[in-house]
């Protein structure tokens, strides 16, 4: 390849690919070009968006770091490189790329909101809010910069404005989509004891799933009826310890909501009954009931008489697009090799997902980690909550099992990085437990 004006004409091919989605042939072409002209910008720019995109966070830093010699004053390039070193955790770096960036572009929402999302990340909610209130007065319409702002508002305890704005997360979350489509109406404030019956519906992960579902014992003490989606895994927890209420699976809640006049996402539910700090003092000491047969049967197995057992888990598993909080919901396991050192002390595996490879090395540096046989801690979620009842306490990191703990009241010790909760949810209240 040889001449400005082919190269120009390369380059705009490449992001015609780019702007159709097809990402590969994009980075194709850069690539002829950078071979020509190491040093041209819009390749090295696009190569620096695509990997951001794709989560090849150190790829974007590099490309990106090379693009700003060609180019130091490009706000986009700073910003993109902004959004890989806050992905990287680097994030007083992406800080100062973010202010270079605004420097030479302040009217950019999107830069000021990705700010905020570095402040939030720093545990700076205050300044974070700041940073998505100027985004939203240049675009009000900004879906991403609400959501975010309800995210650090709920965390700061402003719970009446937080949850308004949390009603944006179906367009602003990180993979937009609509509510599920109902031809009933949403259940609002106005229709309390109206003798409705309301469509509770799932519409987030298993955690907060279990999480919200907390709320739905104080709807059924105001007399409201309903129908609670549940997933089918936890279906006999659910039944054991509310057997009046009537409970579907996803795959069933065509038939089981038929009858229903009102629907209601659980992660609506706040919005109506946490809208201060002292209305989290009507949550349940515990939400779903294990099976005292086998958690019985299970504490049994893994300690003798008199020790002490500590249920363990340590990490999330998520998609590549999510690797940011797989590091941020994870630990070591070695972290926690100093728990299990007493002779009288019993530490049990809760952790789900293949960790042979960590065991063994947890083995190898001289930790005990007890397994259940032949229990699926993924599938077999009702044996999960039965293990957990068979410990005196629990130690994990943010996931499904701080969730499940919690539901059943066990006492439950979450750990974090760097005292800053990675959800609102786990702020904790002056004597230092979850208000939820």
């Amino acid at each position: 390849m040889s001449g400005p004006t082919l190269i120009a004409a390369v380059m705009e091919r490449a992001a015609r690919l780019y702007g159709a989605g097809d990402l590969e042939g994009a980075l194709a072409l850069c690539d002829d070009i950078l071979r020509a002209d190491p040093a041209h910008f819009y390749a090295l720019h696009l190569i620096a968006t695509i990997a951001v995109r794709q989560g090849r966070h150190e790829d974007c830093v590099r490309f990106a770091t090379r693009a700003l010699q060609s180019n130091p004053r490009n706000a986009e390039a700073l910003s993109n490189r902004g959004a890989a070193l806050r992905a990287l955790r680097r994030y007083e770096e992406a800080l100062a790329d973010y202010d270079r960036s605004l420097a030479l572009a302040p009217r950019s929402a999107a830069t000021l909101n990705n700010r905020g999302v570095t402040l939030a990340a720093l545990g700076r909610h205050r300044e974070a809010v700041e940073a998505y209130d100027q985004s939203l007065r240049l675009d009000s319409e900004y879906a991403r910069a609400r959501y975010n702002r309800a995210l650090s508002r709920l965390m700061l305890g402003d719970f009446r404005n937080g949850w308004t704005d949390y009603e944006s997360r179906w367009p602003g979350g990180e993979t937009p989509s609509a509510p599920r489509p109902f031809t009933a109406p949403q259940f609002t404030e106005t229709d309390w004891g109206h003798g409705h019956r309301v469509a509770l519906w799932a519409e987030q992960g298993l955690g907060d799933q279990v999480l919200f579902s907390t709320l739905v014992p104080e709807l059924e003490a105001r007399g409201e009826a309903f129908v609670l989606e549940v997933d089918r895994r936890l279906l006999p927890a659910y039944a054991r310890a509310h057997p009046r209420w009537t409970l579907c699976a996803r795959e069933d809640s065509t038939v089981a909501f038929a009858p229903c006049d009102r629907n209601l996402a659980l992660g609506s539910m706040g919005r109506l009954l946490r809208n201060s700090r002292e209305s989290f003092g009507r949550q349940p000491q515990a939400l779903l009931a294990p099976d005292a047969e086998r958690a019985a049967a299970y504490r049994a197995l893994v300690a003798p008489p008199g020790a002490r057992v500590i249920g363990l888990s340590w990490r999330t598993f998520q998609p590549r697009m999510r690797a940011y909080y797989e590091v941020a919901k994870s630990a070591p396991l070695a972290a926690f090799l100093p728990l299990g050192m007493g002779e009288s002390v019993r530490l049990v595996d809760l952790q789900y997902g293949d960790t042979q490879a960590e065991r063994d090395a947890f083995t190898d540096e001289g930790g005990r980690l007890e397994r259940i046989e032949g229990l699926d801690l993924y599938n077999d979620l009702d044996g999960l909550l039965a293990a957990i009842e068979a410990c005196d306490v629990v130690v994990t990191s943010s996931n499904v099992t701080a969730h499940l703990a919690g539901s059943i009241g066990k006492r439950t010790l979450l750990c974090y990085l760097a005292a800053n909760p990675p959800f609102h949810y786990w702020a904790p209240n002056p004597a230092g437990r979850s208000l939820w």
